[in-house]
């Protein structure tokens, strides 16, 4: 069973209600911003800014703010009456003086800094500007025109066929080029400087306030009684009411298809489509003008009053006014019958067409009372109501009750198993429809709504949401998830059968299969998370919020929303109840009943993105003038731009990103952007605007280059490149330079002191030399045996003589080598009485001595070793010393052998006998050696060899040497 719930107040019918039908309006004034509040002139340029003429300046308005103008900034009058916006995007002005001017590119041109308006002498006001196709300015006055060529040229009318002008009333643009002329009771075309009659009109009161043109459709007050239009379809003579006469002001033509008298008492709109039709827009305000923007918003200019925009042609708000009553909420609705009811505070009940929404009267309920109401329609005839103190059943007048329960406190109700669930302030009971009694107790704490789902009753409380089980169990819902431990304001159910529950604080909750489907929040699009009321209908959500009218598509992908709005004409952002029948939508609010059709809802908005001015170091310029390379000592920029769309009230948002700085976008609601000291470089600044509405304008690109100070320039880091490696490359020259002086210094100097050495070590062996021979000497005279001795000194001398010679030399020739030696040998057999000989053998590789060099005096150790210890312990005189010398490679190999004792057999003689002189030759050439290996890539290399036969018994000692071929 449907169940119906509405609460009413107990009042007899009393003539003081009055039900005004009102449009929802935004009203900008001089405390906006707006320069006056007397306004007589709106138009709009090329770029979508919105002027206004008034009385004390002039304004522009882009929807958010407000920039105005006045003598000081070139107006020759702060009094404007006159406004016109030509194709050029220049805005002509007429002051209340005989001149005009006009502002293009943020500077108001007038007599002074133009030189064309300074040829321009008028003798009247201007009242009207016109532009044919070809850019062309008319300028009409009451007795004349002068025309403004497009070359600078100015032509002035005073006359047609030699006559003077009669009563000139209005000029428009002709569609086939030229201006179209009321004048008099003819239409003219003014073509070449020339006008051609091109209809004559019934034009008995002359007032240029009377006409009004737009586009190919033109309207003038033909008398007293009547308008005359001739639109491209045909001609229409439209009848307005006579309580227009005394109060007439103005005559405007918003688009083709409306014609607006202007009046002291509002403005009256007729519908060209519907010639009876008459729609009156702010009664008891004088309206001076009326237009329409590029994005369907009708605006009225009024005298003393501002300006004001329809939010909605669409939606209509309904109000009740009681003598010393300002209290207009409404709390709840629902259906019975044809109508849809509407309760509220004032203990009247409001009765509207379910399908047209049209308010077809009131009435009262016997039942007087004060508080709230609730309620719901049924199928029958019966209306169920619920107060503060009762539950009761209406007649089918609703003006009597046929039952009633007093002294309950009534929240909510449904309907359950053909039964009435109502939620008190401190229970939920079980009603008979019939019997009207109350049958079980639910539940036993206040309940704030009532859902039941087949044996399920779901019901919201001040603590969150609970259910309860057919066996009458109840669960707490917050045990599942926190959302449902808000505050519950309503509850439904869509067609897939998802429980929606609404809360205050946590939006929407979507539950099925004992599990939260979908949670939407403001996040997702939703007005508010604080919602007030839900209802469905079609597969559609309605959610009332206190930020306005939410729909939320349920059973769409994406769960796709749309915003309602005081923008969008709603009498209040806050909605206490929503009730929805096909496509008309009933809201209640606390500023009245709002109803609207959702299908003509339909937005037109549309969003521009436009850039006011540019600041570059401190210096404004206009958005087209500003420099794109900007001085890096004026890297400070700041960019000031909006968004114009005027159905979104300055709800928008910006978003915006620096290429070259960084690719990632940014989010706004800001107007400006300010880059104080951007790095050198090239980049381009995007910047999109997005409405209320989601619509998002054309992303504007902004380049500009910040230049680059001296040290970044590229030819002056290639001069500082080259520069730096000049010097890098000077100073690692004369790094280099000193190194290998002191390279040289110490290579000189180890050089230097290796030869010391040598001379040293070579100096060493001499006293050697000396030692020895000199003992022979001594022997020779002890034996007096003169002609020996005189033949070893003379030998001796020579070889003193040899030594002293090759000691100061770093190498010699091996000729002189093996001649030093053989002297050597020749000497020590002597000294040792024919113990021993010696051979030399050349080998034929070796073809001439003299070619080969070899370190001085560097076989000679060897020589004498194998004679001292060797040759010298052997008891026999065959002793024999051999040196060989050939070449392998690029060595030269010198082996010198003797058949001595050994060095095993030496060491022992030497150290039973051990000789008064230790020989130090055989140390001093392996030092002379690893020297020479030092400081040569080409090493010489040596090894010895004891010589033994197959028993181990000695043979002699081998020494190899291997001299690289210098």
């Amino acid at each position: 069973m449907n169940c119906n719930l509405f609460l009413a107040f107990i009042l007899l019918f009393c003539p003081l209600f009055i039900y005004s039908q009102e449009y929802s309006y935004t009203h900008y004034d001089s405390k906006d911003g707006l320069a006056g509040s007397t306004v007589y002139n709106i138009t709009q340029d090329k770029e979508g800014f919105l002027w206004f003429a008034t009385e004390t300046g002039l304004s522009r308005f882009d929807g958010t703010h407000f920039k105005n103008f006045g003598q000081e900034d070139g107006l020759p009058d702060n009094e404007i009456i006159q406004l016109f916006a030509d194709s050029k995007g220049r805005v002509w002005l007429s002051p209340f003086r005989k001149t005009v001017c006009y502002y293009y590119k943020g500077t108001i041109y007038n007599s002074e800094n133009d030189s064309t308006l300074r040829r321009l002498h008028l003798p009247e006001n201007v009242i009207r500007f016109a532009e044919d196709r070809d850019g062309n300015i008319l300028l009409q006055e009451k007795s004349g025109f002068h025309l403004i060529h497009t070359n600078g040229q100015i032509t002035a009318f005073t006359t047609i066929n030699g006559k003077p002008f009669g009563y000139i009333s209005s000029i428009a643009r002709w569609k086939d080029g030229g201006f179209l002329v009321l004048l008099d009771n003819g239409f003219y075309i003014l073509k070449n400087n020339r006008f051609t009659l091109w209809r004559s009109a019934q034009y008995e009161v002359w007032h240029f306030n009377y006409s009004a043109f737009s586009q190919e459709s033109m309207v003038w007050r033909k008398n007293s009684l009547h308008f005359s239009v001739i639109t491209p379809q045909g001609n229409q003579t439209l009848q307005y009411p006579n309580r227009l006469i005394d109060v007439f002001i103005n005559m405007a033509m918003p688009d083709v298809d409306h014609v607006a008298a202007c009046t002291l008492a509002g403005a009256f709109v007729y519908d060209l489509s519907k010639p009876d039709s008459i729609t009156q827009y702010l009664p008891g305000i004088t309206v001076s003008n009326m237009f329409k923007d590029s994005e369907g918003n009708w605006w009225f200019s009024t005298i003393g009053k501002g300006v004001y925009r329809l939010n909605s042609a669409v939606v209509l708000n309904l109000r009740s006014v009681v003598k010393d009553q300002h209290d207009y909420q409404i709390l709840a609705m629902g259906r019975y019958k044809g109508w849809i009811l509407a309760a509220g505070k004032m203990n009247q009940l409001l009765k509207l067409s379910a399908k047209t929404g049209k308010l077809e009267g009131y009435t009262s309920t016997i039942l007087n009372f004060t508080a709230p109401v609730f309620m719901d329609g049924n199928s029958g005839n019966d209306m169920f109501l619920g107060g503060k103190n009762f539950l009761a059943t209406l007649s089918p007048d609703l003006k009597h009750y046929t039952k009633i329960i007093r002294f309950v406190s009534v929240k909510a109700m449904c309907g359950y198993k053909g039964s009435i669930l109502v939620g008190t302030d401190v229970n939920v009971v079980k009603v008979d429809p019939v019997s009207f009694k109350v049958t079980d107790t639910i539940w036993d704490e206040r309940a704030t709504s009532i859902f039941s789902n087949n044996d399920t009753i779901y019901l919201g409380t001040l603590k969150g949401l609970y259910r309860i089980h057919p066996d009458k169990r109840s669960e707490y819902m917050g045990e599942y998830s926190r959302l449902f431990q808000s505050r519950v304001s309503g509850i439904t159910e869509d067609s897939n059968h998802v429980i929606w529950v609404a809360t205050l604080g946590e939006g929407l909750i979507g539950w099925k299969n004992n599990q939260i489907v979908k949670h939407i929040t403001w996040r997702d699009g939703l007005s508010s998370n604080i919602c007030r009321a839900v209802f469905m209908e079609n597969g559609h959500l309605w959610v009332g919020t206190d930020k306005g009218l939410s729909k939320v598509q349920v059973l769409q992908p994406g769960y796709p929303i749309e915003k309602y709005t005081t923008n969008d004409g709603l009498s209040s952002d806050i909605i206490n109840c929503v009730y929805v029948t096909g496509a008309k939508v009933f809201l209640g609010t606390p500023e009245g009943l709002t109803i609207f059709d959702e299908d003509r809802m339909t937005s037109q908005s549309h969003c521009d993105l436009r850039i006011v001015d540019v600041t570059v170091g401190g210096k404004g310029y206009y958005p087209g003038d500003a420099p794109s390379l900007i001085p890096h000592e004026k890297n400070n920029i700041q960019l000031n731009y909006v968004g114009i769309s005027y159905k979104s009230n300055g709800d928008i948002r910006y978003r915006y990103r620096l290429l070259g700085l960084d690719s990632a976008w940014h989010e706004t609601r800001e107007t400006f952007l300010n880059y104080p000291a951007l790095p050198s470089g090239d980049y381009g600044l995007q910047i999109q605007a997005i409405n209320k509405f989601g619509v998002c304008s054309k992303i504007l690109m902004t380049r500009f280059t910040i230049d680059k100070l001296l040290y970044e320039r590229t030819w002056f880091q290639i001069l500082c490149g080259l520069l730096f490696l000049t010097f890098t490359g000077f100073v690692v020259w004369l790094i280099v330079q000193r190194v290998r002086k002191r390279e040289r210094e110490k290579t000189a100097t180890t050089k230097r002191i290796n030869e010391l050495e040598q001379l040293s070590r070579k100096a060493q062996m001499n006293p050697h030399f000396i030692f020895n021979s000199l003992n022979s000497i001594q022997q020779y005279v002890m034996d007096a045996d003169v002609a020996g001795a005189n033949k070893f000194i003379s030998g001796f001398s020579r070889l003193i003589r040899q030594t002293l010679d090759f000691s100061s030399r770093p190498e010699i020739r091996l000729e002189e080598e093996l001649d030093y030696l053989t002297n050597y040998l020749d000497i020590e057999k002597t000294r040792l009485e024919d113990a021993f000989s010696w051979v030399v053998d050349i080998d034929k590789s070796v073809d001439d001595l003299t070619d080969y060099y070899i370190p001085p005096m560097i076989l000679q150790p060897f020589v004498e070793n194998s004679v001292r210890h060797g040759l010298r312990f052997r008891k026999d005189k065959n002793g024999v010393v051999t040196i060989s010398v050939k070449r392998e490679g690029d060595y030269l190999v010198c082996i010198l052998e003797d058949n001595g004792i050994g060095r095993k057999a030496a060491m022992q003689y030497k150290s039973v006998s051990p000789i008064n002189y230790q020989s130090k030759g055989l140390s001093l050439t392996a030092d002379r050696i690893e020297m020479f290996n030092r400081e040569h890539a080409q090493k010489i290399r040596m090894w010895i060899d004891d010589l033994e036969d197959n028993f181990h018994n000695s043979l002699g000692t081998r020494v190899t040497i291997y001299f690289p071929v210098l």
